[in-house]
């Protein structure tokens, strides 16, 4: 090989490596483009992320404070209907008691006797006999 063959390929040889060095800076720097702006989409997506979340915790704040509404209303409901039905029961019972009282008495039983029969003092027996054989 001659010294101008020699001197043409060491040009295309430095040219070579010119071109390579040159592109991959320009790969390098196309995929350091690429990652910056994947970055950027990922730190807008978790930025969007955040915001939902927050919308959403006070949507279930929200909602705890409509829940906790509702079982405080449902709690004074449920107090108010036990009352009812203790109450209800108690006028049964007083109703059943009073109607024993009066039956017996009807059948000539003495306060005495009817108070023993039914475990009561023979005042309450009498009380009752007064306020209710008026009222028949």
């Amino acid at each position: 090989m001659s010294t101008n063959e020699v001197l043409i390929l060491q040009v295309v040889f430095d040219v070579a490596i010119a071109v390579y060095i040159l592109l991959s800076r320009y790969y390098e720097s196309k995929e350091k483009e690429s990652l910056l702006k994947l970055v950027d989409s990922l730190r807008k997506l978790v930025e969007k992320q955040k915001q939902l979340i927050e919308v959403a915790n006070i949507r279930i704040g929200e909602h705890q404070d409509r829940i906790t509404s509702i079982l405080d209303d449902i709690r004074r409901k449920n107090m108010l209907l036990t009352e009812l039905l203790t109450t209800i029961k108690n006028k049964t019972y007083e109703e059943d008691l009073k109607n024993k009282i009066l039956r017996l008495k009807s059948e000539g039983k003495s306060k005495e006797e009817i108070a023993k029969a039914l475990n009561m003092s023979t005042g309450e027996v009498e009380l009752i006999i007064k306020l209710y054989e008026e009222v028949q």
